[in-house]
């Protein structure tokens, strides 16, 4: 397997309430997962291949809870990312070079992958707050989290065993959505966390 390692700033969606039950071992808020993550990557090397300034998105859906299986899923890499870039993102991305969580969604738990894309990724959020896209699929708008009277609140979450991250701060996504083939979602007010994370060929490292 290749050695490979990256870190990057990491933001987070899907269809549950904040906090996310499968954070915790709990079913789904509708008993079905459908969410998406992005990985704006800072700093990287797959083999030989630089991975300095690229982007990967992740989008999946499972029938019912995330262990169960029979997930469909799609990666996407950023179009400005060279040959050689594009094929290392997609060998991390489908789970192809093992790294945690891609490793057991590529190899386990998603039965269907669809093709993968290339297209513009904008990353644009900084301390929780602003705009993640793929153009022409999907988008969410991240803000942090507040009570009724308008105060802003910071929940982390610090998970040490985690595969994803290790220690997130929870946002609000006040709205996003997904449409790609039969990849369709829509929704607002649900959960978003933002991170900066660090993975290998071995899993989330940091």
């Amino acid at each position: 397997m290749t050695a490979w390692n990256f870190e990057a700033d990491y933001f987070t969606a899907c269809n549950c309430d904040w906090g996310c039950p499968c954070n915790f071992n709990a079913r789904p808020n509708e008993g079905r997962c459908m969410g998406w993550g992005v990985w704006n990557i800072l700093t990287g090397q797959y083999g030989t291949t630089s991975l300095d300034g690229t982007r990967l998105a992740l989008y999946y859906k499972f029938p019912g809870p995330i262990e169960n299986g029979e997930g469909t899923a799609c990666a996407y890499v950023d179009a400005a990312a060279s040959e050689q870039q594009r094929q290392a993102l997609t060998a991390i991305g489908t789970g192809q070079a093992g790294g945690g969580i891609f490793g057991l969604f590529g190899a386990e738990l998603v039965t269907t992958w669809l093709p993968s894309k290339f297209v513009p990724i904008r990353f644009d959020v900084h301390d929780g707050v602003g705009t993640v896209s793929i153009e022409g699929i999907g988008e969410a708008q991240s803000e942090l989290l507040s009570y009724p009277d308008g105060s802003v609140i910071r929940p982390e979450l610090h998970l040490p065993h985690g595969i994803e991250y290790k220690q997130g701060l929870m946002t609000n996504t006040r709205r996003w959505w997904w449409r790609d083939d039969d990849l369709l979602a829509s929704y607002a007010d649900r959960y978003g966390a933002v991170a900066r994370v660090r993975f290998t060929e071995q899993g989330c490292v940091g």
